[in-house]
């Protein structure tokens, strides 16, 4: 738990470290004048997040992690009933993973009573379980505010919780303040390697992991016409085990630090995705990352993906692998073109997701003018 004593605002993160806690709310609120609140350990969430367990002992993990984030998360709201009396609750995702039983709905409805609620969530995390059913009707009930990615997901909710909706997309400020120009002085300069990658997490490397053999051909393919090497690089918090003949496969153990140097030599971002009723909740997050750094998105026509990206101006939409593989290779070979589509991708993240937007309504929200 993070404290300052000058404004009356909460935040439940499931933990800072998390993607969706990170980009959409700690990014914006770090240094603020508000509390925080990892619902979820750090310790614990590295713990399970850490590496990859056989399945009685990630089954054990998962017990454990569940534990202690329900405790720590009764415990602040406690200490906020009885001590910090919050005028402002702002809570990422959920405050209980995956169950809600009556007790705990009826003191989670007591304790969000008079307050002002802000909801946001950037998956649809009731239809994977993560959100149960009895949490989902008390906060719609006792939001004031939902903030979600997509009309999606605002159709996911309730009527009357509808009108509650503000979209906010999810973006990236690492690189906010730097000049397009630097950020795009290396694309497409490198005669002898095109460097893709892939930024993400463990449960999404099966969309990456059927894509990989349109990529080594694609990369046979340009080595032929091009001489240029064909490089991935994989961020993640699990390694993506294949054997590649042409295409040079790196992965990299996921930290921000890393994420934010692989997107600077990045030239090109892959976000593959199969349709379902879960990705077309999807925020399209991976490629608007892309953008913020200049590097050209390549991805599924999926959900909000179709909005992210101009389709052969900022980025490409590939709906096959073959589509990807086809994409990479018109770059590879037109360097011009790629640093053309690089600007565009950096103008467009710009204009349409720009931060600015976000850190105002988050200041707004914890009673912060500026």
């Amino acid at each position: 738990m993070r404290a300052t004593m000058k404004r009356r605002a909460l935040v439940f993160l499931k933990n800072e470290e998390d993607g969706s806690s990170y980009y959409r709310l700690y990014q914006y609120l770090r240094g603020k004048p508000c509390r925080r609140v990892n619902m979820t350990p750090t310790w614990v969430y590295r713990l399970f997040y850490g590496r990859r367990y056989g399945k009685a002992v990630k089954f054990a993990l998962k017990l454990l992690m569940g534990g202690v984030t329900f405790g720590t998360t009764l415990g602040a709201m406690a200490l906020d009933a009885l001590v910090w009396k919050s005028e402002v609750v702002i809570v990422n995702r959920r405050f209980f993973p995956r169950a809600c039983p009556p007790v705990l709905a009826g003191l989670l409805k007591r304790y969000l009573r008079g307050k002002k609620v802000y909801w946001d969530f950037d998956d649809n995390i009731a239809l994977d379980g993560e959100l149960s059913k009895r949490e989902k009707a008390v906060l719609e009930a006792e939001a004031a505010v939902i903030t979600v990615t997509s009309e999606y997901l605002r159709e996911s909710l309730g009527e009357a919780a509808r009108a509650k909706v503000t979209l906010l997309p999810t973006t990236d400020l690492a690189f906010w303040g730097e000049e397009t120009e630097e950020l795009l002085a290396g694309k497409g300069r490198d005669s002898a390697v095109m460097r893709l990658l892939w930024l993400g997490t463990r449960d999404n490397l099966k969309y990456l992991e059927a894509l990989l053999p349109a990529l080594d051909q694609a990369a046979e393919t340009i080595a032929r016409d091009t001489d240029k090497r064909l490089e991935l690089q994989v961020v993640s918090n699990a390694a993506l085990t294949a054997e590649t003949k042409y295409l040079r496969l790196r992965n990299i153990r996921w930290s921000r630090e890393r994420g934010v140097e692989a997107l600077r030599e990045a030239e090109i971002g892959l976000m593959p995705l199969r349709e379902s009723a879960y990705t077309l909740g999807k925020g399209g997050f991976k490629a608007i990352q892309y953008m913020s750094a200049g590097v050209v998105p390549i991805l599924s026509p999926v959900g909000y993906n179709k909005t992210v990206i101009e389709d052969g101006v900022s980025g490409y939409f590939a709906a096959e692998s073959g589509d990807f593989a086809a994409r990479i290779g018109e770059l590879a070979a037109n360097p011009d073109k790629l640093r053309r589509m690089a600007r565009a991708a950096r103008e467009r993240f710009a204009t349409r997701f720009s931060p600015e937007e976000i850190q105002a309504f988050w200041n707004q929200a914890i009673g912060e003018s500026e």
